[in-house]
């Protein structure tokens, strides 16, 4: 499938509307639209490209006595430029060195370390730490500078690691997290993440799942407020042992970013931890908000679709660092005052969208404004163009939802339930107007695929429930990972190139001295 044919307003073909976004967009003829140019300080940055919105609503026309309508917010992030130098990054990777450890996934482990030292494309200014877990908790290296004298000194750091006993997933966790906190906020706006794999449960420190959970969600805010900007976190689960739900968990505790990855072979070890780096060594726009305003008497935001972005203190959705060409694609349902008379000439005003975030690529703020107007006639008008995009990302929407469903039966023991829910969202994405796209027909696969994880329990626990907790957590923020790497656009690049220098390292063997850091 084609990454740029799935999911936002801007990947779409054939335009028969002007955007600023690009030239080839396309929506529905009939659908309002509301699309804006960035609005920046810096007059030297104007060439650079910038942050993009695009708001238009379900129908083209609403009657008069509608009560409800749904707007999509469209959102796209600039590209990443080989000569614009991005922001400095500090990773905290959070490793169990319990005794599972053992053999083949420690090797592989290891090797995966060696690469994200010596072959990530870190820089001088970026910063690596080691934390390693088993029952007692290890800072194997603090926050590090990447340059020369900080890649050897983290090399032989990782090749004394071995395996050693038990599990305290808790400690682990906290620790990395305070490391970051120590650092404290910076003037370069650094890109902050921890990267946590297990392969097991937690059996030592915090070992139930909801507290462990809370215990690492106010570690980050407590952080991420000391540092003046977003923590990510990253959780890797090996295998058919560890606790996917924990693990998802305390990955959605960070924010819009974190990302769970079901780690099935050890061969997935290096493709997902670059599939996470490519993300975080592409990152374009950072703190970025989209505020949302309804307009004219009766009208009022009713909610945000789905459960992936938080709202600030001002009301305004947390989109947090966006990646190279990141989509995301925010629904909202709007109440509507029911009118006594039509509006059609003007139409009225329904919704004002604000989108605000520092432009990494411009050194600059980007803020772009833009209104949507829908017209309301006596009665709505027959046959009127559906609105495809908004349509296939409801799918996507409603995919994650069932996902998120059939795992909540089947944890409570109805795994044939849970394999029909995957079934009734998979007839209702068929049936539905944008059935056919890209996106739509990934879903589909998605679900037939994840319906044979539920075959009995064995199964459902082995694949099933991991799978499903990874590809719900994908879609909700609408960003790939290694296993369905064609499916969202953002960072697609940086993935992919990393992905492929790491493949041919792991064929070759790494050499002591080949680095691709300056």
């Amino acid at each position: 499938l084609a990454a740029d044919g799935m999911g936002n307003l801007f990947a779409r073909p054939n335009a028969t509307i002007p955007t600023v976004a690009r030239p080839d967009a396309t929506i529905p003829t009939g659908v309002p639209v509301a699309v804006a140019e960035s609005v920046s300080t810096a007059a030297d940055v104007t060439a650079m490209p910038q942050l993009q919105l695009h708001v238009t609503a379900e129908k083209g026309a609403v009657a008069a006595c509608a009560e409800r309508m749904l707007a999509m917010c469209s959102i796209k992030a600039p590209p990443a430029l080989d000569d614009v130098k991005r922001p400095p990054i500090d990773l905290v990777a959070c490793i169990d060195r319990s005794g599972s450890m053992h053999g083949e996934k420690m090797s592989l482990m290891k090797k995966t370390l060696e690469l994200l030292v010596k072959r990530a494309g870190l820089k001088g200014d970026d910063r690596i730490s080691l934390v390693t877990f088993d029952s007692n908790i290890r800072l194997d290296i603090p926050l590090t500078s990447m340059d020369e004298s900080g890649r050897n000194k983290a090399d032989g750091v990782i090749k004394g690691l071995h395996p050693g006993s038990t599990t305290n997933l808790s400690g682990g966790a906290l620790q990395a997290i305070e490391v970051l906190e120590r650092s404290g906020a910076s003037k370069e706006g650094r890109t902050r993440a921890v990267m946590l794999f297990t392969d097991g449960m937690a059996n030592e420190g915090l070992r139930d799942p909801a507290q462990l959970t809370r215990a690492v969600a106010g570690a980050i805010a407590t952080a991420s407020a000391k540092c003046g900007g977003p923590i990510s976190l990253y959780t890797f689960g090996f295998g058919a042992d560890h606790n996917e739900a924990c693990l998802r968990n305390l990955a959605t505790g960070s924010g819009s970013s974190g990302l769970y990855y079901y780690i099935k072979t050890p061969d997935d070890i290096p493709t997902a931890f670059a599939d996470a780096l490519g993300g975080l060594t592409s990152v374009v726009a950072q703190n970025v908000k989209l505020s949302l305003e309804a307009v004219g008497t009766g009208v009022s935001v009713k909610r945000v679709l789905g459960s992936t972005y938080t709202r600030d203190a001002e009301g305004s959705v947390v989109l947090g660092d966006l990646f190279a060409e990141d989509e995301k694609d925010v629904l909202v349902e709007l109440q509507l005052p029911k009118l006594r008379a039509p509006q059609t000439d003007p139409p009225p005003l329904v919704l004002n969208a604000t989108l605000r975030g520092f432009n990494v690529p411009r050194s600059a703020p980007d803020d772009v404004a833009v209104s949507l107007a829908v017209a309301r006639p006596a009665s709505e008008p027959a046959e009127q163009p559906v609105n495809t995009a908004l349509d296939e990302q409801r799918n996507r929407i409603m995919v994650a939802e069932a996902m998120e469903e059939a795992t909540r039966l089947a944890d409570a023991g109805n795994v044939a339930a849970g394999r029909a829910e995957l079934e009734r969202i998979h007839r209702v994405v068929a049936l539905s107007p944008s059935g056919g796209t890209d996106l739509s027909n990934m879903l589909k696969a998605q679900c037939v695929e994840l319906q044979g994880h539920y075959a009995d329990a064995s199964n459902y626990r082995m694949v099933g429930s991991k799978m499903s907790r990874m590809h719900a957590r994908s879609h909700q923020v609408q960003r790939s990972t290694h296993m369905s790497p064609e499916a969202y656009t953002s960072g697609a690049k940086r993935k992919a190139a990393l992905k492929s220098s790491w493949a041919s390292s792991f064929k070759s063997g790494i050499n002591e001295n080949d680095s691709d850091s300056d």
